[in-house]
């Protein structure tokens, strides 16, 4: 007697089941990418204060250029027209987020993203206070609100600098990732050295001693920097 009904793994040897085939799938399938949605926020702010201050950014990134590689009398200009360090003040606010995202999005810090945010926000109060300070203690503001304004424009300027840095992977692939991040680093180091000999030359120019500068760059400086280069390369 001829038996007609055959399960299906007896009627076609080495066929395999919709289900098994959908359960495997399901088993090694990867997952897509995932939105972080705390840099997507971060984003989506700086994309927004640079279209709403367009043309201030503009005009303080013309003018950091300009000002940055050509003679340092023309900090004294800006310092007295205010559209001008207006601009620059508004230009300057929207580096810290850039920096943080360039920093974060390439992997060179350990650090989370907030914890990022709150190392620059510190750097920061660290700087404001500490000038606000020796400015009562010398009872001369006007030389040092010089640095604070060719600071921020050292600040623009390098960040416009190091916009390579985001660059590079993008076209020629990862494998130029420390390509990218020799580029940064030189960048920035070399505009700090050339903004610190500034600060030293009006410093000098308003009759402060040699041994103040030394005192200056290393507490004023070189400390704040230290910690915040420390801080995002340790942790």
């Amino acid at each position: 007697m001829t038996i007609f009904l055959q399960t299906l793994d007896e009627a076609w040897p080495g066929s395999s089941k919709i289900a098994d085939y959908a359960a495997f799938l399901q088993d090694t399938a990867v997952q897509g990418p995932g939105y972080y949605w705390p840099m997507t926020i971060l984003v989506l702010l700086a994309v927004f204060y640079c279209i709403f201050f367009f043309n201030r950014i503009a005009l303080a990134s013309s003018l950091s250029l300009r000002t940055f590689f050509s003679s340092s009398e023309k900090i004294q200009n800006i310092c007295e027209n205010q559209t001008s360090l207006s601009a620059v003040n508004t230009a300057c606010v929207v580096c810290l987020p850039v920096l943080v995202m360039l920093l974060f999005n390439r992997g060179w810090t350990g650090m989370d993203l907030s914890w990022l945010c709150v190392a620059f926000i510190a750097f920061l109060l660290i700087r404001v206070l500490a000038f606000e300070f020796i400015a009562w203690y010398k009872g001369d503001d006007t030389v040092f609100d010089t640095i604070r304004n060719s600071w921020k424009v050292t600040m623009v300027a390098a960040v416009l600098l190091a916009i390579p840095a985001f660059v590079i992977p993008m076209f020629f692939g990862q494998e130029y990732a420390g390509l990218a991040r020799s580029f940064f680093l030189a960048v920035f180091s070399g505009c700090f050295l050339m903004y610190c000999a500034r600060a030293c030359k009006y410093l000098l120019e308003a009759g402060f001693s040699i041994f103040f500068c030394f005192l200056y760059l290393c507490a004023l400086e070189l400390l704040p920097a230290g910690l915040l280069i420390s801080a995002i390369i340790s942790l």
